[in-house]
């Protein structure tokens, strides 16, 4: 008989509680403010009404009421509540700029974070000076100091002399620095946005998720000025110590490669983590185990309250020190939502086993989630948080009660409270005697009944499938199923936020936690082990080294075979209803598993009838297929030519889109990294998204793309063809375009090594070729033909393109300079555009009056960066094309510039109006 909605509120009231306050937020979201007077009144109201109405049905609805209004407001609330002297409420109103010189007055909030290359400060600021006046500020704010090189500072020093106070002790150790420490710095603060595209995450977006109100980097560390020590809680900043020591430790002890993955998984610092190590995680779905979450604080927990209880027997104690050491260790690795959730769920949970009141884990993750909706209502929006609630809600919700049914079926055995077997398919029946029954229970069992039964049990492969084998088989068995329910359950958050679908994350989940599992105690046990002998620590590492080499075989095997995952486009706007849709047979499968009886006596729930779980398959299936192949994401072919010029800061992307709906896309942007580097950074490429992966790849998914018929790399320079290694991975491409191949080239011979793999077929021009794609023609212009396609591919060898549809023309011309630009308008080919890419992101050492002239444009985008290291574009080439008749416009200041036409009119568009 179903159960009302009073009895199923009182089951896990609090999980009820939660997601009525997360339904408020989410309405305060989309809806305008109401007064204030209004929101109070209803909330006190319906609290009132609660209490008239208890023990009813009613009582429900007020509470569930109240508890919306209460989040709705909560929101609106949260959003009044930022104090008008932040630092983000500052730049945001223009009161300070951004990329200013500043000089800022903070205390660190914990030690200086170590990185390869240097040291990450985080300081609470409070006071700032820019151009000459004093400001009282709050915030955070973070900022990078290099360590591997000497600096020059005069600079610097330059243009801050405005600045009223100065760096008194220019001699200042870094190395000083500590959790609490005073310090002023010398910098330039960040906080605008860049790379302004479509579908592209802004840096303030990205600021305000992790609670940074602007970041920058130090130029030196002469410029930093410790001026006292703040007093703190010793026992936290012994911590902060502590944790900076074994990141040390790990450093010294183990590879590189190796200590990144400890340090990320064990200490939540991922700034030593290699970038194919990352890769590897990634591409096989298991990266969150790096991420300390849930996974590593009911380990350390678990292994926290193993020990305690073999000391005393005295459940307070236990709870005090297992809870103070894990709380301990939240703060000191930085207390992140994911980690501050799994915190509370087991102080939730461990403070049932002390008072013999053990709580519900659906109750406990609404505790959880209340509690931090009520600390932060924004977390509702954060990904980290969704990501941690609804994997944890899959395996709470979905995978514990099949597990446990299934356990029920295969350990059945007569009772008075279930007589009879349980009522499920015989091949489930046996699939699950071969996992759980244990034939040596049974007569124990049988001879403390009075009376007496056989029981037949017909498990697979029977008498051969028993002990640890029986073991192994089991806990292999229940990790793929968690696995792959949290799979489904996360399908569409991972194409929304990671556009990845992991192929084998089911299997690898299991296969990297095992070995991770022995060497963080391996390391571990290095450290400790270390205090006393040398010799004994170095067995320790190396066995943490081998467990290492052996987490990664699989992963590798997998993605280098090309098994491990897709990406995909994720649906937008309307189409997000496709994954709203898609939760409601998720979470119908979850109800039918709470409620499946397998011993009961007569007709089952409605909910479980046969053809209502048969249809919730279809849907489930069909609505998979649709995520998966995604064949409503991509707008269809509407016979105009499309352009878009992607902000890619300091380097050039476009984007083709022909009448016919294939696509080209015309360089991929990239960085030059011009910083030396010491051994370490020499060895071990950073985990840091490029350009490619986290600026052009997120275009292309926001248009719906999965594939790019053609990639051209007009020459070999970093700014150019470093983003098309990640288009190259991410994309299925069709053919690639070169003018040269310089295999002696890093960029070029990673890119075509990736080509290699995927087996794309790769094309050399050179002026005179010709593409058409329907009715549009993409003419070579440039460089001419030579017989070494090998030698090196600078500026002056960039591909020239010139697209044409009817009567509309546009001119692609790479970093082409005035010698490249001298010998094209010799060559009296025709150079005539309405729109052109200006050459070398509008260097003086190109657009010369005769291109200039010869092109005739209507319109010249410039691919530039808002603040150009190398001073891009030259005010003398903006104003000669500015002569000319040309509108100019920069992809820095307007971010995208879309052009279109159907051959006859040409319309244009900026992402920045």
């Amino acid at each position: 008989m179903p159960e009302n909605a009073g009895k199923t509120f009182s089951r896990q009231p609090l999980l009820w509680l939660a997601v009525w306050f997360a339904f408020g937020v989410l309405t305060a979201r989309f809806t305008a403010v109401a007064g204030l007077l209004v929101v109070v009144t209803v909330i006190i109201v319906s609290a009132v009404a609660a209490l008239v109405f208890r023990g009813r049905e009613l009582a429900t609805v007020f509470i569930a009421i109240a508890f919306a209004v209460t989040g709705f407001i909560s929101l609106q609330a949260e959003r009044k509540s930022v104090r008008p002297d932040r630092l983000s409420v500052l730049y945001d109103n223009g009161t300070f700029h951004s990329g200013t010189p500043v000089e800022i007055e903070g205390v660190l909030i914990g030690r200086p974070e170590a990185t390869i290359e240097g040291e990450i400060l985080t300081l609470r600021a409070e006071r700032l000076s820019y151009r000459g006046a004093d400001h009282r500020v709050s915030g955070k704010v973070r900022l990078f100091t290099r360590s591997s090189q000497e600096f020059k500072i005069s600079n610097l020093r330059s243009e801050i002399s405005n600045l009223r106070s100065e760096i008194s002790d220019p001699r200042s150790e870094i190395s000083n620095l500590k959790y609490g420490s005073r310090i002023r710095v010398a910098c330039v603060l960040e906080r605008e946005d860049e790379f302004l595209n479509p579908g592209v995450i802004t840096r303030r977006e990205m600021l305000d998720r992790m609670g940074i109100d602007a970041s920058g980097s130090v130029k030196s560390r002469l410029l930093i000025e410790h001026i006292a020590d703040e007093s703190v809680f010793l026992p936290l900043a012994w911590v902060y110590d502590q944790r900076a020591n074994v990141i040390d430790e790990f450093r010294r002890n183990l590879s590189p490669k190796a200590a990144g993955v400890m340090i990320a998984s064990l200490l939540g610092n991922k700034y030593f983590l290699a970038k194919d190590t990352a890769d590897l995680f990634r591409d096989g779905g298991t990266f969150h185990i790096l991420v300390i979450s849930g996974l590593h604080i009911t380990f350390i927990g678990g292994i926290l309250l193993l020990l305690m209880r073999q000391i005393t027997r005295n459940r307070w104690v236990q709870f005090a020190v297992t809870v103070c050491t894990l709380w301990a260790y939240t703060l000191a690795v930085g207390a992140d939502i994911p980690v501050v959730r799994a915190a509370i769920m087991f102080t939730v949970l461990l403070l049932g086993y002390v008072l013999y009141r053990p709580g519900g884990l659906l109750n406990s993750l609404g505790l959880c989630g209340l509690a931090l909706l009520v600390w932060g209502p924004s977390a509702l929006f954060d990904p980290s948080f969704q990501l941690t609630f609804v994997s944890v809600l899959a395996i709470v919700a979905c995978a514990f009660p099949v597990i446990e049914r299934m356990r029920a079926i295969g350990s059945w055995t007569p009772s008075a409270e279930r007589p009879f077997p349980p009522k499920v398919p015989t091949w489930l029946k046996r699939f699950c005697e071969t996992l759980y029954w244990r034939p040596e229970v049974w007569p124990i069992e049988a001879k403390r009944q009075i009376w007496s039964a056989n029981i037949f049990k017909s498990p697979l492969y029977s008498g051969r499938v028993k002990g640890l084998l029986k073991k192994g088989l089991r806990y292999v068995f229940e990790g793929l199923l968690v696995s792959a329910i949290v799979q489904i359950w996360m399908l569409p958050f991972s194409a929304v936020y990671f556009h990845r679908v992991s192929i084998s994350s089911v299997l690898l989940n299991i296969w990297v936690s095992f070995f991770i599992a022995i060497e963080s105690f391996a390391a571990v046990a290095g450290v400790f082990a270390g205090k006393v002998s040398t010799l004994l620590a170095t067995g320790f590492y190396a066995i943490a080294e081998a467990m290492n080499w052996l987490m990664l075989l699989l992963p590798r095997l997998f993605s280098d075979g090309g098994w491990a995952s897709f990406r995909i486009p994720a649906y937008e706007s309307l189409g997000l209803v496709i994954y709203v849709i898609y939760l409601f047979p998720v979470l119908f499968f979850a109800v039918a598993a709470t409620i499946w009886r397998l011993f009961v006596v007569g007709k089952q729930s409605s909910l479980l009838d046969r053809r209502l779980f048969v249809s919730a398959c279809a849907i489930l299936i069909l609505l998979t297929g649709i995520t998966v192949f995604h064949p409503f994401s991509k707008a269809g072919a509407d016979g105009r030519l499309y352009i878009d010029f992607l902000d890619v800061g300091q380097g050039d992307a476009a984007l083709v889109t022909f009448p016919d709906g294939r696509t080209m896309l015309i360089d991929g942007g990239g960085r030059v990294d011009y910083q030396a580097k010491d051994d370490e950074a020499e060895s071990v490429e950073r985990d840091v998204r490029g350009i490619g992966e986290a600026v052009v790849s997120e275009v292309l998914w926001a248009k719906g793309l999965s594939k790019i018929d053609v990639i051209v790399a007009t020459h070999a320079d970093a700014d150019h063809i470093q983003g098309l290694v990640d288009v190259a991975r991410n994309f299925t491409i069709g053919t690639a375009i070169f003018g040269r191949t310089p295999m002696e080239d890093p960029d070029f011979a990673e890119l075509a090594e990736v080509l290699g793999r995927r087996g794309v077929r790769s094309e050399v021009v050179s002026q005179g070729g010709r593409l058409r794609f329907g009715d549009v023609t993409v003419e070579v212009l440039y460089p001419l033909a030579d017989g070494d396609p090998e030698a090196i591919s600078d500026n002056d060898h960039s591909i020239v393109l010139r697209i044409v549809y009817g009567s509309r023309s546009f001119l692609f011309t790479g970093d082409i300079e005035r010698s490249a630009e001298a010998e094209m308008t010799s060559l009296g080919g025709t150079l005539s555009a309405d729109l052109v890419k200006v050459p070398h992101h509008g260097s003086r050492t190109s657009s010369t009056s005769n291109l200039i002239e010869a092109i005739g444009a209507e319109y010249a985008v410039i691919s530039v960066g808002r603040s150009s290291p190398f001073v891009h574009p030259h005010p003398d080439v903006v104003e000669r094309w500015q002569i000319a008749g040309a509108k100019v416009l920069t992809t820095g200041e307007k971010g995208m510039i879309s052009v279109s036409t159907n051959g006859s009119d040409l319309s244009l568009s900026t992402f920045v109006p």
